[in-house]
């Protein structure tokens, strides 16, 4: 088989302390399923305890610590001019919200390494070959507040935005509500999402990524999603470049924002299936989503008691008794 353009390299960063569950288990798919090399766990000095589940991934030597604040000057050559490096590592040194540091992180990662980026929830279904043919690209999900709506004044656009986060609210609330989702999904707006990217090596999109990074002022690089979807979506406007693919949501974000819920609906009968789309490569969970409808993020006691009975259970059944070996 011919060389592909993306290495076989995943890419996952924590920052905040104990590795959750659902990462252990995003690591752990995309290595299995996914049939990645390596993948690098990045996080910054102290901020990744590490516990059994850390250390069993690190005993298999297909994956490795990397340490963020490593990452210098000389990662960013050949991708700005010196001012716009200092630049750079003035805003690492600055940003607020983990988010932001993260959605910064990612994109040098990816310039000095090459690979495949995945959020900490975003769980691999597929063999990621199918991604690591183009030499970058991201996905699109759809949603009801595209980033180009705030710039409007329209009262019929913001009034049919709110219809539609209405009847997402209402078809969320129940299972199957990805397959209800998809009668009206025409009508939600594509819009770039960076849980889920990849890149060749010292890609030249990448870098004008970082260069729009650099030019931002400090307070809208502060702001939340400034550096990661609406970013993308500013240089992509949603749309396949030359050297860079977006990709359909069925790919990486197979069930929508909200409509997530049917990972953790309960589904007895197996109604929902093993995977949310035949197309999935990726499964980005959005588990903030998750937390907030079980009041808690989805915990390997939760995936225990769910296993059989939720399509979120079924996907990563396969792993929870070593995951469950590593507590005794």
């Amino acid at each position: 088989m011919p060389e592909l353009p993306i290495p076989p390299l995943g890419h996952v960063i924590w920052l905040a302390g104990p590795l959750p569950d659902l990462a252990w288990l995003a690591v752990k798919m995309a290595l299995d399923v996914g049939h990645l090399q390596r993948i690098v766990l990045w996080s910054l000095p102290g901020k990744l305890q590490r516990d059994g589940r850390v250390a069993a991934l690190l005993a298999t030597d297909k994956v490795v610590l990397g340490d963020l604040s490593e990452l210098g000057d000389g990662d960013l050559d050949q991708a700005t001019t010196p001012g716009t490096r200092a630049r750079l590592l003035q805003l690492d040194n600055s940003l607020q919200l983990p988010a932001a540091r993260a959605d910064l992180a990612r994109l040098r990662v990816l310039w000095a390494h090459g690979g495949l980026y995945l959020d900490a929830d975003a769980l691999t279904l597929a063999n990621l070959n199918a991604l690591r043919i183009h030499q970058g690209f991201c996905g699109l999900e759809r949603v009801a507040l595209p980033a180009e709506l705030y710039q409007s004044k329209n009262p019929l656009r913001w009034a049919k935005a709110g219809a539609l986060l209405a009847a997402r609210h209402v078809l969320a609330q129940n299972a199957g509500a990805g397959a209800r989702f998809r009668l009206l999904e025409g009508h939600f707006a594509l819009a770039c999402n960076n849980a889920v990217l990849g890149a060749k090596p010292r890609h030249p999109f990448v870098a004008g990524l970082l260069q729009r990074v650099a030019a931002m002022d400090d307070a809208k690089a502060q702001q939340l999603y400034e550096l990661g979807p609406r970013l993308l979506e500013a240089a992509t406007d949603n749309r396949s470049q030359p050297d860079w693919q977006v990709l359909p949501p069925e790919l990486c974000y197979p069930l929508a924002p909200e409509v997530c819920a049917d990972y953790i609906h309960t589904d007895p009968q197996g109604k929902l299936g093993i995977t949310p789309h035949p197309q999935a490569v990726v499964a980005h969970l959005y588990d903030s989503v998750l937390a907030r409808r079980i009041g808690k993020r989805p915990d390997l006691a939760w995936l225990l008691g769910h296993r059989h009975t939720t399509l979120l259970g079924r996907m990563v059944a396969p792993w929870l008794n070593e995951l469950e070996s590593l507590y005794e």
